[in-house]
């Protein structure tokens, strides 16, 4: 049975691809086919994960996604029909199982449309900085329910804008877009024109110079 695409696999496939999925159930022609397969395709696994990760930036990172994508290659590869171009197929596979990871493991915290619609933004007790998994916890806004002892009171929206409005323009408009209007960190930097990065780090002083405010009382 020859698959196109295909070609020889060569000595050291355990270590290209340490996480491959168990093959006792394949025979050997099937197993050579289907190393054959992903070895072929581990460029294009690795290069749809990479723009998965350009997109994503900071919320992810890179690496796991490339580990995320090599196991979905070696886990389709035995789907492949005969005679039929294979990089279709294994490009839809690769994509759905970024996308499903992505939705289980990467945490955005968002406004609540509820609090957005009353112009509230809640003030809480999670850390600005925290991480989750080892992976840095990017915020796309301030966070919710019970809030720190320095910041302990509600504050309303007018009480919010008028803080906000005090604060440097460019962390003012990076606050406003991630934490009021519900932008995540990338939708905000493509509407600004810059990196998500440089977003983040504007919205990381903005919420640091009104907790200071809130703490001082002023």
């Amino acid at each position: 049975m020859s698959r196109r695409c295909g070609r020889p696999v060569g000595v050291g496939f355990s270590a290209v691809l340490p996480m491959a999925s168990p093959a006792s159930s394949l025979s050997r022609s099937a197993l050579k086919a289907r190393d054959a397969l992903v070895l072929e395709h581990l460029s294009l696994a690795d290069a749809i994960a990479a723009v998965m990760a350009r997109r994503l930036f900071p919320l992810v990172e890179r690496e796991d996604l490339i580990q995320v994508a090599r196991e979905a290659l070696v886990r389709s590869a035995p789907c492949c029909r005969a005679g039929e171009p294979a990089a279709p197929y294994l490009r839809r596979c690769i994509t759905g199982a970024l996308q499903h990871h992505l939705r289980d493991r990467v945490r955005l915290v968002r406004v609540p449309r509820r609090l957005h619609e009353q112009g509230q933004c809640p003030l809480g007790h999670l850390s600005l900085d925290a991480t989750a998994d080892g992976e840095p916890c990017m915020l796309d806004q301030l966070a919710a329910p019970e809030a720190e002892p320095t910041m302990s009171e509600a504050v309303n929206g007018l009480a919010l804008e008028q803080l906000v409005d005090q604060l440097p323009a460019s962390q003012a408009t990076a606050l406003r877009l991630t934490a009021l209007e519900g932008l995540s960190l990338r939708q905000a930097a493509e509407r600004l024109v810059i990196s998500a990065m440089s977003v983040q780090r504007a919205q990381k002083k903005a919420i640091a110079a009104l907790r200071q405010r809130l703490a001082g009382g002023g």
